[in-house]
């Protein structure tokens, strides 16, 4: 992409189709981590999925630039002039009638501009070893379960939600500065499979859970100092 180009060398039609491109691109983005902190984990590579068909039944790119008042003429010389200024890439596959499906990718570069025109904040990443919302709340469920231990890969109907194995090993891999600290362990209860919170998981817990009751406040994270009191009785 030119040094020279900027929004503003964009007509008015090519800064709402590149502005429904992210649009429609961020609310599959959102798509994609919701299912994931819910358990259902997509392994497609972003370079995949993040491929919008343009031209095909129920398309939401389509719908979203038709909103804005543009129709079918000039939708292919406008995704060619965004593409030639390397902010989307295109590309079309035959249909099964009709004509050929056009599929539309932003860019880093076509993200970064329509951030910058729009003053729109990147999303901020997590500090090293900070623990998701769903990792977070399998945390939860194996404090609160204590040396009883917990399964996964379903929601036992506890208010902590589906647990996936995904999720397991992220507890049980944790790290601190390469040093492995596992918050839960593969134990067993009697003769069914069962993952236990371990010492660290429990200390890490308490001293982490305010800060993780501010960040994730709707996780039903039980006070520690509560929970070992009633453990206690």
């Amino acid at each position: 992409m030119s040094d020279q180009l900027s929004w503003d060398t964009l007509n008015k039609r090519q800064q709402t189709y590149l502005q429904a491109v992210y649009i429609v691109d961020q609310e599959q983005e959102a798509a994609i981590k919701g299912e994931g902190a819910r358990g259902r984990w997509n392994n497609t590579p972003a370079s995949e999925w993040r491929w919008l068909p343009y031209n095909a039944a129920g398309a939401a790119l389509l719908r979203r630039i038709q909103e804005a008042g543009y129709r079918d003429e000039g939708t292919g010389s406008t995704f060619s002039a965004l593409e030639r200024r390397g902010l989307v890439l295109c590309k079309y596959k035959p249909a099964t009638l009709g004509g050929p499906i056009l599929f539309v990718q932003i860019t880093r570069a076509g993200r970064k501009m329509i951030r910058d025109a729009l003053a729109i904040a990147p999303a901020r990443k997590l500090p090293v070893g900070q623990l998701k919302k769903w990792h977070w709340r399998a945390l939860c469920r194996a404090y609160v379960r204590a040396d009883r231990g917990m399964g996964y890969d379903q929601d036992t109907g506890d208010g902590f939600g589906y647990v996936s194995w995904k999720t397991c090993l992220r507890l049980r891999d944790y790290q601190v500065k390469g040093q492995d600290k596992a918050l839960i362990r593969e134990g067993r209860r009697g003769d069914q499979f069962a993952l236990v919170i371990t010492e660290f998981g429990r200390q890490y817990y308490r001293d982490n859970w305010q800060h993780y009751r501010d960040l994730y406040p709707d996780v039903d994270a039980p006070h520690p100092e509560t929970s070992e009191s009633e453990k206690a009785v």
